[in-house]
């Protein structure tokens, strides 16, 4: 039986958003519908795969295993920051 492991983040901090779907994101609704998600932070770089959703002011992303369609592993807080974007784990 093989068994999907997660990488470390720390929860609460914040990561950098490197990339939405391969590319810069330019506004809070790029992080909507299935979406993959590049984040740099204090534990290294990570690949988040999930769903979103995305408000006025900020999006909501639930990141799940696999190619983000599966099982729930963490939610995921993303508001703009400067000139870019900061992802926060919960």
């Amino acid at each position: 039986m093989t068994h999907h492991t997660v990488d470390p983040v720390v929860s609460a901090v914040p990561y950098e958003v490197l990339e939405v779907d391969g590319r810069a994101p330019a506004a809070i609704g790029d992080f909507a519908g299935t979406v993959t998600l590049r984040v740099r932070g204090r534990t290294g770089e990570h690949v988040v795969r999930g769903q979103g959703t995305a408000g006025d002011r900020d999006a909501v992303l639930q990141e799940k295993t696999g190619d983000g369609t599966g099982k729930d592993v963490r939610r995921w807080h993303v508001v703009a920051d400067g000139d870019g974007f900061v992802a926060r784990s919960s």
